[in-house]
């Protein structure tokens, strides 16, 4: 039972990404593995006192490994055509996946409408591109 409760915990872990889950599947483990040695009815406790000891390890280990691994952003480096340019605060409207997005230049000369320029980063819903092409 602890076995499948393990596994069962292991893979809401995987999906989830919370690092406390795989805590809970470390104790179903190790208590199924300690029926080998203890009465049926002794489980539970077991699995309770697992957890309990496990509990200090995983937020030490949470608070040790590194953070902010994120994945790179799809959208840096792909090409936009520049719809409109507003000469006065420097924004741009530049078309992209089928919308318009509001834009502004990071680097490079300012493009004309019906030119391209790269994206070289994203802050809240701003593309910050480069140049003009």
């Amino acid at each position: 039972m602890f076995l499948v409760l393990g596994l069962v915990v292991a893979i809401a872990e995987l999906n989830s990404g919370t690092f406390y889950l795989a805590g809970v599947a470390a104790a179903a483990f190790l208590t199924s593995f300690s029926g080998f040695w203890l009465r049926a009815d002794w489980l539970p406790i077991a699995f309770f006192v697992f957890c309990i000891g496990i509990l200090p390890l995983v937020l030490l280990l949470r608070h040790r490994l590194p953070r902010g691994r994120t994945l790179p952003d799809p959208d840096v480096g792909q090409i936009v055509t520049v719809v409109s340019v507003s000469q006065e605060s420097g924004r741009l409207v530049v078309s992209y996946r089928g919308s318009r997005w509001d834009a502004v230049l990071d680097r490079g000369k300012m493009p004309e409408p019906g030119q391209s320029a790269a994206i070289t980063r994203k802050t809240d819903k701003l593309l910050h591109l480069a140049g003009g092409s």
